[in-house]
């Protein structure tokens, strides 16, 4: 959340059901300005993630660090 939005711990609450479109208009960021940046940060493509939940982003971050496929 630090490395995309600039938020620390405490600045912000996630459930399961949370998305990117909770975190739009921060920074003036819009959902495409986030997909590059992610891809910038981690060099993963998550614009295929219809529902933008961030449960799944997470997910996929983490699969391709850990090389799953």
């Amino acid at each position: 959340m630090n490395r995309i939005f600039g938020l620390e711990p405490g600045e912000y609450l996630i459930s399961d059901e949370s998305s990117l479109y909770d975190f739009t208009g921060l920074e003036e960021m819009e959902l495409p300005d986030i997909h590059k940046k992610i891809q910038e940060m981690y060099n993963i493509d998550v614009s295929d993630i219809k529902s933008k939940n961030l449960l799944e982003i997470f997910r996929k971050i983490s699969d391709s660090k850990s090389g799953a496929s």
